[in-house]
């Protein structure tokens, strides 16, 4: 008899058994190396650039030249969007016609700015039909591309990685781009973290933190915690020298938001940052002083308080208020707008009962009914920040939080940060984070199945 017994619902079930058979088949269709070939165009493409690529990018960049799939995973600052970029060049001078996608909006726009190409959401380059709720690019219909690179592939969730890998023609290479060490998706499954564990898929993981990053204590203190030890966090004051700071903000969470509130009128702006368009609050969760409810109703009093220019409604207890950051909650497909996508309110119309929402560059309208699908985004929570990046984060770490302080949740928050991190609260909650990883522990069997499907074809 088993010591345990593992139960799972038909749907994950049989797509992680197709799902393994899919990943399979990819790895049946060999691609002819031609290193040499390769390694003369780096040369060229480093001398021109007057770049140079690390043993390990290197690596990275010849695997997914004659790879039909391949993984490359590493932390911040190590070189992946370095690596991505120097890809889809070696892919163009190839000839390749390439497709970049992202899981959410954000994270795309990210990978089209560092790629100079366009790059679209999952959902958009497999042609979601709102009609069908099903993808109009499957096995029958597959993707017109013969590259496909996928960035932040660690929130790619069991369903929507089979519904990629599906439609992802045979003769196509696909290249998955991740952390693996950020929180897992959202949805069922842990799709990144079973394919590199299964060790069936060619896998790059890139270590060496380059001299430039190292310069950075956000990256630093990022390495420390993922791999268990406290992080050296300097002390906030007047004149900080440091990109990642700790403000102690008091042991109880009304000290926290108090804080909070002291660090967007004073310090953020003296540093030269703009509360509304650079700042974002994390917090681990929505419930409390200092969860994302609360710290969006005081938030927006101090960044985008009432005034008789500003239009508002309520609705649900909350008030919009025209100059407000928002977060889309679900995945609208007949709007196009995906769940974590932010944007800010720029009409209110109260004759026509719509509020108008820019996402980016693009205006999208709801009806007053619809607006259970947008909240305040001040502040949202860590998980929601998956995928984007923002010029300062204020992370605020209580114990009242203590079910959700774990390792990767305080590795993924303070990673969003581009130019600074400050860390509130006590150093019993960081100690908390950095030795708690229970909540990597996600019941699949998808690194077994894949095992199962492709060890005995590579023995033969």
């Amino acid at each position: 008899m088993p010591s345990h017994q593992l139960i799972i619902r038909r749907s994950p079930f049989y797509t992680e058994q197709n799902l393994a058979q899919l990943v399979r088949l990819r790895l049946t269709y060999p691609i002819s190396p031609d290193i040499p070939r390769v390694r003369a165009w780096l040369e060229r493409f480093s001398s021109s650039r007057k770049v140079s690529l690390s043993p390990e990018q290197q690596q990275a960049v010849e695997t997914a030249a004659y790879s039909r799939f391949t993984v490359i995973t590493g932390g911040p600052g190590v070189g992946k969007t370095f690596c991505t970029s120097t890809i889809v060049s070696l892919w163009k001078a190839m000839g390749k016609s390439i497709a970049l996608a992202a899981p959410t909006g954000r994270a795309a726009q990210r990978l089209g700015e560092m790629t100079g190409l366009e790059a679209k959401t999952i959902h958009r380059l497999l042609e979601f039909d709102p009609r069908t709720r099903s993808f109009k690019c499957d096995h029958t219909n597959p993707l017109p591309h013969s590259a496909i690179i996928v960035d932040e592939a660690s929130m790619l969730d069991l369903f929507l990685a089979y519904s990629l890998i599906e439609a992802v023609a045979d003769n196509a290479q696909l290249l998955l781009v991740g952390d693996i060490d950020q929180l897992p998706s959202v949805g069922a499954g842990n799709v990144l973290a079973d394919l590199i564990n299964s060790r069936q898929v060619p896998v790059v993981r890139l270590t060496q933190v380059f001299r430039q990053a190292a310069t950075s204590k956000i990256i630093t203190a990022s390495h420390l915690i993922n791999r268990g030890q406290y992080p050296n966090i300097e002390s906030i004051s007047n004149t900080p020298q440091s990109d990642c700071l700790w403000h102690g903000g008091g042991f109880e969470p009304e000290h926290g938001v108090q804080a909070i509130s002291e660090l967007i009128t004073d310090l953020v702006p003296k540093l030269g940052f703009h509360p509304a368009s650079d700042v974002q609050v994390l917090a681990p969760m929505t419930r409390g002083l200092v969860g994302t409810r609360n710290l969006n109703n005081v938030l927006q009093q101090l960044i985008n308080p009432p005034s008789p220019e500003k239009i508002e409604v309520t609705r649900g207890g909350t008030i919009f208020r025209v100059g407000d950051r928002v977060i889309q909650l679900t995945n609208d497909y007949q709007r196009e707008v995906f769940n974590g996508d932010v944007g800010f309110i720029t009409i209110i119309d109260t004759e026509e009962q719509e509020v108008i929402v820019q996402y980016q560059e693009r205006d999208v309208t709801y009806d007053y009914a619809d607006m259970n699908e947008i909240a305040l985004a001040w502040s949202v929570s860590i998980h929601k920040s998956q995928g984007s990046e923002y010029p300062v984060v204020i992370l605020p770490l209580y114990m009242q939080h203590y079910m959700m302080l774990t390792r990767n949740l305080l590795y993924t928050g303070l990673t969003r940060a581009k130019k600074l991190a400050i860390i509130i609260g006590s150093k019993k909650a960081i100690s908390m984070c950095v030795r708690s990883t229970k909540s990597q522990e996600r019941y699949t069997r998808l690194q077994q199945r894949l095992q199962a499907a492709i060890a005995p074809q590579s023995t033969k």
